[in-house]
C-alpha cells in the first residue's frame, strides 16, 4: 500500500462523521434557508420553539446555520477526500463558499445598518472571493507518491 490510503481515515470513521455530519448539513441548511422550521428530528420542535421567532433571532439561527454548514462542509471535505495533494483547494472551496453566503446573509440582514455589519461583510465576501479564486485558478501538481521503507527496500 502507499502513503495516501494510511493516510486516509479508515471507514468507520469515514462511516461515523458522514452521518453525524449530515444531520448537521440538513440543521444548518434550515437555519439558514427556512429558520424557525421544524424538522423531523426528535426534540427539535421543542428546540425551535426555545428561541421564539422574533426577527433578531431569526438572524443568529442563520448565522448559528452557516456556522454549523461551515463546520460540517469541513469537516465532510476532509474525511471524505482521500488524496491530499487537492485537499487545500477542495476545503478553499467549500470554505470560500461558505464565506460568501455568510456575506450574502448579514448583508441582506437590514435591521442593523452597514454601520454595524458593512466590517463583517466586507471581511467575509473578500476572503470567501480570494478562496474560490485560489481554489478555482491555481495550477496544482499531483505530488510525487513517497513509499514507505519496507516498500522500497522489496522493490530494491
Amino acid at each position: 500500500t502507499h502513503r495516501i490510503s494510511k493516510m486516509s481515515p479508515p471507514q468507520h470513521v469515514k462511516a461515523v462523521s458522514v452521518a453525524c455530519n449530515a444531520v448537521v448539513l440538513i440543521m444548518g441548511a434550515r437555519n439558514v434557508f427556512s429558520p424557525g422550521t421544524v424538522l423531523p428530528i426528535p426534540g427539535d420542535d421543542k428546540f425551535v420553539a426555545h428561541f421564539g421567532g422574533s426577527a433578531a433571532t431569526l438572524f443568529l439561527m442563520q448565522l448559528f446555520g452557516l456556522f454549523m454548514l461551515s463546520t460540517a462542509g469541513a469537516k465532510l471535505t476532509t474525511v471524505v477526500y482521500d488524496e491530499g495533494t487537492f485537499l487545500r483547494q477542495k476545503l478553499f472551496t467549500v470554505l470560500g463558499a461558505l464565506d460568501l453566503l455568510l456575506a450574502f446573509t448579514v448583508f441582506n440582514y437590514k435591521a442593523l445598518g452597514a454601520e454595524v455589519t458593512g466590517g463583517f461583510v466586507a471581511m467575509h465576501a473578500l476572503e470567501g472571493a480570494v478562496f474560490l479564486h485560489d481554489a478555482l485558478t491555481r495550477e496544482r501538481k499531483v505530488k510525487r507518491v513517497q513509499r514507505s521503507a519496507s516498500t522500497r527496500s522489496k522493490r530494491a
